[in-house]
């Protein structure tokens, strides 16, 4: 019985072995394949292309006038001055396309 059980081992270890090696030629190449050719920004825009314009809060219309040079140089935990929201939800307008009016939000509800 005990020799049975080696069989057993030596086979099932035989047969991860070989699925092992199918299997990971394939995966690699799917992995190259999708992060040569993605371009989606899942985190954002892309960055700031420096031409001229002004950055808009989303939530309360808040406009940072600045230019491009001093958004750039502002740290990525800055905040809305009237809501607080974080940079990543400012977006960029042309330049003195946005009226500049805030309506600052108390609550949600």
């Amino acid at each position: 019985m005990n020799s049975y059980w080696k069989i057993v081992v030596l086979v099932l270890v035989a047969v991860m072995v070989q699925s092992s090696l199918a299997f990971s030629p394939a995966t690699t190449q799917i992995q190259t394949t999708i992060s040569s050719t993605s371009q989606l920004n899942l985190f954002g825009a892309a960055k700031d292309d420096g031409s001229p314009g002004d950055y808009v809060c989303k939530d309360c219309g808040y406009v940072f006038t600045k230019g491009p040079a001093a958004w750039a140089k502002l740290d990525d935990k800055y905040k809305c001055p009237p809501c607080g929201a974080p940079k990543f939800r400012f977006k960029k307008v042309p330049k003195g396309s946005a009226s500049g009016k805030v309506d600052v939000k108390k609550s949600w509800f």
